[in-house]
């Protein structure tokens, strides 16, 4: 019965042990989530505080659009897809295409 006593005391030590292990190793983990969230809360502070460098507006992009040559566009496609039957008449329509669609005309 002594023996079984003792057997019981000294698994209640280790398991004692390994609790507080466990709760060491908790403890670590809670502050690492605690950092990280404190970095969160400062990143998107930062980010909330920047002005973006350039809104990506309609109006943005109808001035990017302006300046695409047809024959640019031509030679990109055609970089791309050596075997497009796609000519500079082509290019130049999907350009007036697109400029309608940017002004918000109805495109036919």
């Amino acid at each position: 019965m002594r023996q079984s006593l003792e057997a019981t005391d000294r698994l209640v030590v280790r398991k004692n042990l390994e609790i507080s292990e466990l709760n060491s190793r908790l403890a670590t983990k809670d502050e690492t989530i605690a950092e990280l969230g404190e970095q969160i809360d400062r990143l998107e502070s930062e980010l909330a505080s920047r002005e973006p460098t350039q809104p990506e507006t309609s109006a943005t992009v109808r001035t990017d659009l302006s300046k695409v040559e047809a024959a640019d566009l031509l030679n990109q496609l055609k970089g791309q897809r050596k075997k497009t039957k796609a000519d500079l008449g082509d290019m130049d329509a999907v350009l007036d295409l697109l400029s309608q669609l940017w002004r918000g005309e109805a495109v036919p």
